[in-house]
């Protein structure tokens, strides 16, 4: 359990690793079902876009905020959590690529 208190509150971090793990499975999910879709649309590009967006803006977040609580307390950063992070970006840069080719080829 990782605490970070200042003088205004605390912060406090439990086990990130699953939010991670949720958004690699959310977006790999995500990724299954844009290389399925045939004719139907089943997924739009909203929808790809905003899943993105907030699984970004949540894992940069949440890996920031370790950041700050490791400094504080002297310790050495974890590095399964940016290689997770990297996996998200990965994910979500490859979801919009592959939606786009996708896209094209339907219309």
């Amino acid at each position: 359990m990782y605490i970070w208190s200042n003088s205004e509150g605390a912060i406090s971090l439990l086990y990130s690793r699953p939010v991670f793990i949720f958004f690699i499975v959310v977006l790999s999910a995500l990724l299954i079902t844009i290389l399925m879709q045939n004719n139907k649309q089943l997924v739009t590009g909203l929808h790809v876009i905003t899943i993105a967006i907030i699984s970004l803006f949540i894992s940069s977040l949440i890996l920031f905020l370790e950041g700050i609580i490791v400094d504080d307390l002297n310790l050495s950063g974890d590095t399964i959590s940016t290689y997770m992070f990297l996996i998200i970006v990965a994910l979500c840069l490859i979801n919009s690529v592959t939606y786009s080719f996708k896209n094209k080829k339907l219309q």
